[in-house]
């Protein structure tokens, strides 16, 4: 007698209709427990995202140099886990941490602020003061753009100045004379004597005194867009105009100047470039500057 395979396929059918059970159950604990991971997981981060700290934040841009105020900072709320315990500046703590420091470099708006932003540095006008070598003395005299280099002297360059005087007034120096001729028409001597040997420029002085290389200075703090608006005005550019240089040579030096200077006046001198050595005294950003501002000016701006 033949068995029959509907038991087997009844038993088959069965079997399988458990697997799927099995499955279904599976699926939904898996899919139950990652939905629960998930609100685990936005719970918590809700609970950080709540969890802020209160830091200080520029208001808006600050130039470089600039002394710090109530004015120029604001408290903004940051997310603990981004705080930086060693680099930012809890708000609680601003008055002592943060008014009355300079920025030592410009500073953009609506950043938060770091520790290594601030100095408690006061920024040096005219630094190169400080920088004298023992018995060198400053002195400023006239200067005629044109005729002596134009764009080309700046601070930091080396120069030679010659003086023309006429020989009856006296020998001042009391040395053998550079130069001299006889004007025909008056018959008169004139002589030409070396007043500055090699003399530095420190400085150059505008038409109202002021110092050109801290305007330059002054501009270098804004940023960029604020720097290429100032560079462009006519006003910047005749304000960098020179009309007087700045010196420092020695004791000798001034007292050969004052002697020329009480007996022949201003205007007399012929003013020449020296070698020039880069590095000394900080200037070598001015050249990179006025080709900045010429390319703008040349490009239409």
């Amino acid at each position: 007698m033949k068995k029959s395979n509907a038991g087997f396929k009844k038993k088959e059918s069965g079997v399988v209709g458990g697997k799927r059970l099995l499955l279904k159950i599976v699926t939904i604990v898996v899919s139950l427990l990652a939905l629960f991971l998930t609100f685990v997981f936005l719970n918590n981060a809700d609970s950080a995202a709540r969890d802020t700290i209160s830091v200080v934040r520029i208001r808006s841009n600050i130039p470089a140099n600039s002394v710090i105020t109530e004015n120029d900072v604001e408290r903004y709320d940051l997310i603990r886990a981004e705080y930086v315990e060693k680099e930012m500046i809890l708000f609680e703590n601003v008055q002592e941490e943060v008014y009355g420091k300079y920025s030592a470099y410009f500073l953009r708006g609506k950043t938060v602020l770091y520790k290594d932003q601030l100095t408690e540095e006061k920024p040096l006008r005219n630094e190169w003061l400080y920088s004298l070598s023992e018995g060198e003395e400053v002195v400023t005299i006239p200067y005629k753009f044109i005729e002596a280099g134009g764009s080309i002297l700046l601070p930091g360059d080396v120069i030679r100045i010659r003086v023309t005087y006429e020989a009856d007034m006296y020998d001042l120096l009391g040395e053998e004379v550079v130069f001299h001729y006889i004007d025909p028409r008056s018959g008169t001597v004139i002589k030409t004597d070396i007043l500055f040997d090699s003399i530095v420029v420190k400085d150059m002085l505008n038409s109202n005194g002021n110092s050109v290389y801290e305007l330059y200075k002054e501009v270098m703090r804004l940023d960029d867009k604020q720097r290429e608006s100032v560079m462009q005005s006519k006003e910047f550019l005749a304000s960098i105009k020179p009309a007087a240089l700045v010196l420092a040579g020695t004791a000798e030096d001034m007292e050969r100047y004052a002697a020329f200077n009480a007996a022949i006046g201003s205007g007399n001198f012929l003013i020449t470039i020296l070698s020039r050595t880069s590095g000394d005294d900080g200037f070598d950003n001015l050249p990179t500057i006025e080709t900045e501002v010429r390319s703008w000016i040349d490009g239409g701006h």
